[in-house]
């Protein structure tokens, strides 16, 4: 196993477990600012919208339902929507290049749309949909829009992902689970520990154009919107609309803090609400605590600190999900699996970006 960053330690935010997002943008400027957020329409998404809104910021919100992110998004100032779908490539493109078209940079990008725990289940190109959502289509979404993220001069990339990498790492060797037995959250892991990884490697080759590339854990939230979202498609319009009905339900009545109150659990287990669910990858984005760093794994609003692969503990990040021999490896594999190379061009407008052989 490779070296890690050796600045994958805490570093003593004065934010923690329970900060909400809007608690950590106070105070904080982001006029003249454009971000992307992908999901940005419900759950932990919405409440990073909302946050970069109020600060200033333009936010260009990428919805596969666009519908609903028109009503969810109602209210929101500076906040605009465009459509995608992780798993429906053209549309990334295409969503990207009207991004690009606007000629403007983009000073953050927040990759947080997901789903969890499916039936196995494979794409158009034979790739199973945890590891083509969660990792792969933001793969090609960060490539195809880092010439404005260049352009920004001075950009943070934020990868979602979770604790739940300590599951397991990427199995390089049967990624779309074809002989090795399926369980929808080891499938989940994998491409948690992808998203860690991703930072690591983009970080590492982006920091010379002053783009930093973070990843973070936003906790548990059981009143998210992700439960239902990931089933679309998936389970019957009835099951989603119950579900979602039910993570309403669950917010209305403060079912985070019932529990909370009630089961007292230690800080890493204890349930989060979306808005503090939201609070990290707030912070990956805009603290000055994190200026001159990256390719780091975030939890509680603070740099995590790097855990023994041997021990099972609630917090840290794991080893497989930060080493950098694995990062390049799951780059090329990428790079592969979705026919995008990350290659640097002369054209200022052009899609790719970095090519590894000059970095």
């Amino acid at each position: 196993m490779n070296a890690i960053n050796e600045n994958q330690r805490p570093i003593g935010s004065p934010f923690g477990h329970f900060t909400t997002a809007a608690e950590v943008i106070n105070g904080i400027d982001l006029t003249g600012k454009n971000a992307v957020v992908t999901g940005g329409y419900t759950g932990t998404g919405l409440e990073i919208v909302k946050a970069f809104a109020a600060a200033g910021a333009r936010v260009i919100c990428l919805a596969r339902d666009t519908k609903r992110a028109k009503r969810n998004l109602r209210g929101v100032s500076n906040a605009e929507i465009e459509y995608f779908d992780l798993l429906k490539p053209e549309t990334i493109d295409a969503a990207a290049q009207k991004v690009l078209d606007r000629d403007i940079p983009i000073h953050i990008l927040v990759n947080n749309a997901g789903i969890i725990g499916i039936p196995r289940t494979l794409d158009k190109r034979g790739i199973e949909y945890h590891f083509a959502t969660n990792h792969l289509g933001h793969f090609q979404l960060t490539a195809r829009l880092f010439p404005a993220l260049k352009r920004a001069h001075g950009a943070r990339v934020v990868a979602v992902s979770s604790r739940a990498h300590r599951e397991g790492g990427v199995n390089f060797d049967d990624i779309n689970f074809e002989r090795t037995e399926y369980k929808p959250m080891r499938a989940y892991a994998q491409s948690k520990s992808a998203n860690v990884l991703f930072a690591v490697r983009l970080d590492n080759l982006a920091k010379r154009y002053g783009v930093r590339a973070f990843a973070v854990h936003p906790g548990p939230i059981p009143t998210s919107d992700l439960f239902a979202e990931s089933v679309v498609g998936i389970r019957s319009r009835f099951t989603v609309g119950l579900l979602r009905g039910a993570a309403k339900f669950m917010r209305a009545i403060n079912f985070t803090g019932i529990y909370n109150a009630l089961k007292k659990p230690d800080v890493p287990d204890a349930f989060k609400t979306v808005a503090q669910g939201a609070a990290t990858g707030v912070w990956a984005a805009t603290a000055k605590e994190l200026d001159n760093l990256g390719g780091l794994y975030c939890e509680d609003c603070d740099i995590a600190k790097a855990a023994a692969a041997d021990v099972y503990e609630p917090t840290g990040v794991q080893p497989w999900a930060i080493d950098t021999d694995a990062s390049e490896r799951l780059w090329q594999i990428s790079e592969k699996m979705t026919g995008v190379r990350f290659v640097e061009l002369a054209e200022e407008n052009s899609n790719p970006i970095i090519n590894e052989t000059e970095v």
